[in-house]
């Protein structure tokens, strides 16, 4: 009987253990965009002046390329140099308008500098469209940073 008891009792704490990994995968796969990365691709060790000497080697070998100017404005970003950034992201946009991190990124900066609403609805939007699942988050996230400036409708694109 107390064998029966403890059974019960571990299959229970099984059940909720593998509920609260099913959740947690979830809300990884919905809100990963939203935290730092964790794959190599994403440099989680490179902070501020190692971001910047890695992005400044990578732009002398592929100005043009997408990568090294994502990484150079995120690093001029975080220094605050937000005009510089913004000419780095513009130029990675040119080459590369389908990333996540790079459109979530330019449109976090265009609202840091003030920009007009329209303007930062505009790659909102984009932002919406190529990325349906992340959608809410994305949409949750910027009425929050635009202190309700920014307004989404359901449905549109």
């Amino acid at each position: 009987m107390r064998y029966l008891r403890s059974f019960k009792l571990l299959l229970l704490i099984l059940s909720i253990g593998a509920l609260l990994a099913y959740v947690e995968r979830q809300r990884t796969s919905e809100y990963g965009h939203l935290s730092e990365r964790t794959h190599a691709r994403g440099h989680p060790a490179l902070k501020g002046e190692s971001l910047e000497e890695v992005a400044r080697v990578l732009l002398t070998l592929y100005p043009e390329g997408a990568q090294p100017n994502l990484l150079m404005g995120t690093a001029l970003a975080e220094k605050g140099e937000l005009k510089a950034a913004r000419a780095h992201l513009e130029k990675a946009l040119e080459a590369d308008r389908h990333n996540q991190q790079l459109l979530f990124l330019y449109a976090r900066l265009l609202l840091d500098m003030g920009e007009e609403e329209a303007e930062v609805q505009a790659v909102v939007d984009e932002l919406r469209r190529l990325f349906p699942r992340s959608r809410q988050t994305v949409e949750a996230y910027f009425v929050r940073a635009s202190q309700g400036k920014l307004r989404f409708e359901d449905g549109v694109y």
